[in-house]
């Protein structure tokens, strides 16, 4: 009872260790809570338990179980990683799993880290890297749901990338918030087209970065926008570069538009498009729409923005104009000069700088009185007048927020979900719910407007959503956009428009680093000379910088050994530093004792007594050597000595044995045979044949029998045949039910026959340990009749151990040979000299 008391006392100390940790929190001049919780050095974090779950400890063999928590424990966490689907560090290599809606998980507030350093005599600078990169933000409290976890990189001056991990009413939720402060000078938001016109379609990642970049003109990140038609066209207004691309098609009161300002200001709303046009001055006619479907007497402008040409048929009249200033908006008139005027024709070409005004019966017959060389104007105005000034524009369909009031929408169903908003203080972000899987159920539109309004929403609206809800970033370091979310289709759909984030910061120098990879294994006991990983090059804009070369690597899991670095910690996590021209960032460092197989330097060993060898492995992984340290192996034999770097001594007597080489969970032989070895006897048949039976080929009859045999008055087997009045290669076989094994390499394979003289073909068949068939040959015309000894040369180059299937194949391939007799075998052997 005692000592069962004593082992629950440990294990309290070392859980609860993570918690409290005495001896730190002792060593602070000045004690900082948090929480109620006493703060220390290297807590990034803390655990509340919401529901029972399990405490699992770390080790060489993966998960340990401990015990289960308690609803209301709470722990410190040190570290978080994605091993074992996430788990957080709660110190003592002890781990809880991440499972929503059972643990709290929260993150100290910058000044409380802050307040922590300084009660550790330390400060932290104001510009450190990693704290720009990834910069903290006190968490938002949401109504329907918590976030568990929240983790936010700066992906240029203004703009962040926020990822929120939610346990929410109906389930997990994965959200993603792309922010700009609305402020920050250098930042655009614009709209991008599918492939450069309205029909057609292209994914988000495919349409960002078909954008021209340079070094002062970068795309940060974007989303997927407006909905869109079977042609892939956007259904409501988009306009690019304070042009308009399409009018909207949708009812006033159904109508969402996100407009961006000349000043870089957004606002959301429903505004109304008026446009006409007077030709010479005098003649004015209205237009009923841009780049879209020419209908009953409607007059419609048409760009380049839109097709190849108009998709109109020949039932009106289409006028070219070559555009000399101006731009189809609420600012400015566009001016031009009729160069082209045809009716009854259709599907007019479209070129840059040029329009076409394309009109159907009473249209067709105001433009069949442009004559070329006209002078046309075209006017356009807004309602509300404040979208006269709007120069980029992108549709959605339900507004989610009005005012700060969140809109009542009355339409069901749970899908991913993207929408934009508005805060009061004029920044503006954009927010992607991924949906229809267990990792992140969705959202209807009414908790989409809540969840808008919790993250600070004065106006908001969607985008479209489902299948084409999709965010993009740059990735610090990379020049490229890459997905961030998981679309529901299980791949990055097609769609019409998306807005994007733009930074005009000029490319700098080198201000920090980022590794390619945000994971390096390492396998247990490996040795590297200079350890190293490519990185990224990142300036104090974000932007990539390019660098040459790889960063070194540190970490307390390497100890340093004759000026090379030697994996020395458990399988497990630990942090890493990477250093690179004097820069440095952290790399999560994966220790593994896993491997695909190990690979020996010698297959088998025939050494003299005594005799040293030094052997060698490799450790395989996806078809490659990752460790090749004969140290990093445990080798044991029962033929001798092995030290720890692989050198073999042979025992000092004749014999054989095997070396094992461990590693993790793989383990292999190598057969060694020491000195003269005399033969193994592999079957005397002594115990009887029930472990055999006869089978046959293109025979009349086969059976097998045990006998005495008059050589030296022990047993056999014999193998009685009749291969008569037989067509084709007759066969009559020993099989083993339980095959014969052989471990140790043998040169030979011999056996003591006592023929029946008619000059049949004696054969073995034996199977390596990658199922390749070898075949024997002791003798093609066994034409004795006495006993006699016959041997077969087994081939090298075999894995082993062998398995011997068919000790006897006793053949006859001409039918004029065919005869019916009996041979006996006996003392079948493994022979290891000559």
């Amino acid at each position: 009872m005692k000592q069962k008391l004593l082992y629950f006392l440990i294990l309290f100390a070392i859980v609860t260790g993570a918690l409290f940790q005495p001896n730190q929190a002792e060593a602070q001049t000045t004690n900082v809570y948090w929480d109620g919780i006493l703060m220390v050095p290297g807590q990034v974090g803390k655990i509340k338990v919401i529901k029972p779950i399990n405490l699992w400890k770390r080790t060489s063999n993966g998960l340990v179980f401990e015990r289960v928590l308690k609803v209301g424990e709470q722990y410190r966490v040190y570290r978080y990683d994605d091993l074992y689907g996430g788990q957080y560090g709660l110190g003592g290599n002890m781990y809880i799993t991440k499972i929503a809606g059972y643990v709290e998980y929260k993150t100290p507030s910058k000044a409380k880290l802050n307040e922590l350093a300084n009660a550790q005599g330390t400060t932290l600078p104001g510009t450190n890297n990693s704290s720009q990169l990834f910069p903290t933000e006190t968490t938002p409290i949401l109504t329907g749901g918590k976030v568990l976890s929240q983790t936010i990189t700066q992906l240029a001056p203004g703009v962040r990338k926020k990822y929120f991990d939610i346990d929410g009413a109906i389930g997990a939720q994965n959200l993603f918030v792309i922010e700009y402060d609305g402020k920050t000078a250098n930042i655009e938001l614009k709209t991008e087209l599918a492939k450069d016109q309205l029909i057609g379609l292209e994914t988000t990642s495919s349409q960002a970065n078909s954008v021209e970049q340079s070094e002062s003109y970068h795309v940060v990140a974007g989303v997927n926008a407006d909905y869109f038609d079977s042609q892939g066209q956007p259904i409501d207004l988009m306009m690019m570069d304070g042009f308009i691309v399409s009018t909207p098609q949708t009812a006033v009161n159904e109508l969402a538009v996100l407009g961006i300002k000349a000043d870089g200001k957004a606002i959301i709303g429903a505004p109304q498009v008026t446009m006409n046009i007077t030709v010479n001055g005098q003649q004015s006619y209205a237009i009923n729409s841009v780049n879209r479907k020419r209908l009953a007497n409607n007059l419609v402008v048409y760009t380049r923005d839109y097709a190849a040409s108009t998709n109109t048929n020949e039932l009106g009249t289409e006028v070219r104009v070559k555009v000399e200033s101006g731009k189809l908006n609420g600012k400015e008139t566009l001016v031009g000069t009729v160069i082209g005027n045809v009716t009854g024709s259709g599907n007019a070409t479209l070129n840059k700088s040029e329009i076409i005004l394309s009109g159907h019966n009473l249209a067709s017959q105001f433009l069949q009185s442009v004559q070329v060389g006209d002078k046309i104007e075209i006017q356009t105005s807004f309602s509300p007048a404040e979208w006269n000034d709007v120069r980029e524009a992108v549709s959605g369909r339900y507004h989610l927020v009005k005012n700060g009031a969140i809109q009542t929408i009355n339409v069901a169903g749970v899908a991913p979900r993207t929408a934009v908003g508005v805060k009061k203080d004029g920044s503006i972000f954009t927010a992607v719910i991924d949906g229809r899987s267990n990792d992140s159920k969705g959202l209807t539109l009414q908790n989409t407007a809540k969840l808008m309004k919790d993250l600070g929403a004065n106006y908001a609206m969607t985008f479209d959503g489902g299948g084409s809800s999709t965010v993009v970033t740059r990735e610090l370091g990379d020049s490229k956009v890459t997905v961030q979310n998981t679309p529901s289709d299980g791949f990055e759909r097609s769609v019409s428009n998306s807005l994007l984030f733009i930074s005009t910061y000029k490319t700098s120098a080198l201000a920090t680093i980022a590794p390619k990879s945000a994971v390096l294994e390492l396998f247990q006991g490996a040795t590297y000379t200079n350890l190293s990983v490519p990185v990224k090059g990142i300036d104090s804009y974000m932007n990539p910088v390019a660098v040459s070369g790889n960063g070194t690597v540190t970490s307390s899991a390497l100890t340093t050994n004759g000026g090379k670095q030697v994996v020395s910690a458990a399988p497990g996590a630990y942090t890493g530093v990477v250093t690179y021209s004097g820069k440095t960032t952290n790399i999560q460092i994966k220790v593994t004792n896993t491997l695909d197989s190990i690979v020996p330097s010698e297959t088998y060993l025939q050494v003299q007594k005594g005799q040293t060898i030094q052997l060698s492995a490799k450790g395989m992984k996806n078809g490659q050597a990752v460790l090749e340290e004969a140290s990093a192996f445990n080798w044991t034999s029962n033929a001798g000595t092995v030290q720890g770097n692989g050198k073999f001594t042979a025992q000092n007597k004749d014999g054989s044995g095997v070396i094992t080489v461990n590693y993790g969970s793989n383990s292999l032989t190598i057969p060694v045979i020491v000195g003269e070895m005399a033969p193994i006897i592999l079957e005397s048949f002594n115990k009887g044949i029930f472990n055999y039976e006869a089978k046959g080929d293109r025979v009349k009859s086969v059976s097998i029998q045990e006998v005495t045999n008059e050589r030296d008055g022990t047993k056999a087997i014999k193998l009685v045949y009749d291969f008569t009045n037989t067509a084709g290669t007759s066969g009559a076989y020993v099989s083993a039910k339980t095959n014969l094994t052989i471990s140790t390499p043998p040169k030979k394979i011999g056996m003591w026959v006592k023929g029946d003289g008619n000059g049949n073909w004696l054969r073995a068949q034996l199977v390596d340990a990658t199922g390749k068939v070898i075949l024997l040959d002791f003798d093609k015309n066994l034409n004795w009749t006495g006993w006699k000894f016959v041997e077969a040369t087994v081939p090298t180059g075999l894995s082993y151990p062998l398995k011997m299937d068919l000790p006897i194949r006793y053949m006859q391939t001409e039918d004029v040979n065919k005869t019916k007799g009996e041979i006996i075998i006996d003392d079948i052997q493994a022979i290891y000299k000559d």
